[in-house]
């Protein structure tokens, strides 16, 4: 039967990644990983379109802006900011459902709004969708670097404290945007979302990035389990 945390005790709510108080208002928390992929998104397409930042720079100040969104929202709703975390909650029996739906339409919701403002203060149009399919390396990009984000998110969850978090995450992506070839977009959120920006990616291109990123998440999960079997579920 599948567990929601609203059944969870204390001591799993106190971990990464889920709210302090599971009873609170749908609304409230969605509403809090609506905001927070909205500034992520901010973040990510603000700091290439700017010209401001180099490209390490640039890297600093996305991971900085997500360590500063968990910290932030996490107590509210958990701070996941990405489709692929909560998902993987569901399945692991760890949320209900309905909760599931609320935060990932949030979470999509958000990126788009996040990418239309970015539009609106640099004033540019989102750019006409290419034909063009990602190849066989940028799909591993985004596979390899979804399951490096998700090893990092939940074995934090089973292994660090709530603050020490926030800080692994931010970390693995400073290195993983520069060290890949797609900058570690790693969220089908951020994903869905660069079809309303600067960007040409196409709705085909985006489809298969959303695919190898659970891919990569779900591979993720199942490391996790092999190596915090009695921590998990």
């Amino acid at each position: 039967m599948e567990r929601s945390l609203l059944k969870l005790g204390p001591q799993r709510a106190a971990r990464c990644f889920v709210e302090d108080d599971p009873n609170a208002s749908l609304v409230r928390r969605s509403l809090a990983e609506a905001v927070g992929t909205m500034l992520l998104m901010v973040a990510v397409l603000g700091a290439g379109i700017s010209g401001k930042a180099a490209p390490v720079s640039s890297a600093m100040a996305i991971a900085g802006t997500l360590i500063g969104l968990i910290l932030a929202l996490g107590s509210v709703s958990g701070g996941h900011f990405n489709p692929v975390i909560t998902v993987v909650q569901w399945r692991a029996g760890q949320r209900g459902l309905e909760c599931t739906t609320w935060y990932v339409a949030a979470q999509i919701l958000g990126g788009i709004a996040g990418a239309l403002l970015v539009d609106v203060m640099f004033a540019v149009s989102p750019a006409f969708p290419t034909a063009e399919l990602p190849n066989a390396a940028t799909l591993v990009s985004e596979a390899l670097a979804t399951f490096g984000l998700m090893m990092i998110v939940f074995c934090s969850s089973r292994s660090t404290t709530k603050v020490a978090g926030p800080f692994a995450v931010g970390l693995w992506l400073l290195g993983a945007i520069i060290a890949t070839p797609t900058g570690s977009i790693a969220n089908p959120a951020v994903a869905i979302s660069l079809l309303v920006s600067p960007s040409s990616a196409s709705v085909s291109a985006v489809a298969l990035f959303v695919v190898v990123q659970f891919a990569g998440g779900c591979l993720a999960v199942q490391c996790v389990d092999f190596l915090y079997p009695s921590a998990g579920s």
